[in-house]
């Protein structure tokens, strides 16, 4: 009978140290230790909008919204923790380096994913910049920050291996807990000169959340086209790997951040 209260205090100091993880206010207990584990959680995007793996913060059920008002064809869900960030990323000085690292576009030119339509690891961005102007997008430098703005609007041009030459608006929100960014395409998408994807339907927002040494790195990629999508779970898996490479990318600037 001596084991009954040992089990029990261990259940105790384990639940203990779950609720006391600094994870657990935005994700479920229930998750935490396969993502503390490395592990990448992803799941597939409804059209209706409803979000399996957003972290509870306060921009998830406006960020729910514009998914059902859009109506996306294929879309995706990822959720990992990018762990051992150096310094504590939810001191000001950290939170400054994340915030100019999720500016750093022209750092994203040359980032692998596995594309699944080719079978193989591929460049994602042959270029990437920022740009002053939509209609004359001219190379400028990467904005580097001094203090946070709650809300920062700046334009981008992409040459994606798979959609081509395109600029795209990006609008980042700092919020008290978290920052979010929404990147969305601005030009048409064509595909052998026949148009696929309209202006906006082409979606990243990603939900950064510091916590102590570690980041959440939640991102949502979806898009609609009235154009057959074919291969769906296929598209959905190609989503996944572009979010994938765009946390890794993070961590890498972060970790390089002085």
């Amino acid at each position: 009978m001596r084991f009954v209260p040992l089990a029990i205090q261990m259940l105790l100091v384990s639940v203990f140290a779950l609720s006391a993880d600094p994870l657990s206010r935005y994700l479920p207990d229930s998750s935490l230790v396969s993502l503390r584990a490395g592990a990448v959680s992803s799941v597939s995007l409804p059209s209706e909008g409803m979000l399996s793996l957003a972290p509870t913060v306060s921009s998830r059920d406006a960020l729910a919204a514009e998914i059902r008002d859009l109506r996306p064809t294929v879309g995706v869900e990822v959720l990992q923790v990018l762990a051992g960030i150096t310094g504590r990323t939810d001191s000001t000085r950290d939170l400054l380096a994340l915030y100019n690292a999720a500016h750093a576009v022209s750092s994203m030119k040359g980032i692998t994913y596995y594309s699944v339509s080719r079978g193989r690891n591929q460049v994602l961005f042959l270029q990437a910049y920022a740009i002053s102007e939509i209609s004359h997008p001219v190379k400028i430098a990467d904005p580097v920050f001094t203090g946070i703005p709650r809300e920062n609007d700046m334009f981008t041009f992409q040459e994606d291996n798979s959609f081509g030459k395109n600029t795209y608006q990006e609008h980042f929100a700092f919020r008290d807990d978290h920052l979010l960014v929404k990147m969305e395409n601005l030009s048409t998408i064509s595909f052998m000169l026949v148009p696929i994807i309209q202006p906006h339907n082409l979606v990243t927002q990603v939900i950064l959340i510091p916590a102590g040494k570690d980041l959440i790195f939640y991102g949502v990629a979806y898009l609609r086209t009235g154009m057959p999508i074919g291969d769906h779970s296929g598209r959905e898996q190609s989503l996944k790997n572009r979010l994938v490479a765009m946390a890794s990318w993070l961590k890498s600037r972060l970790l390089a951040a002085p």
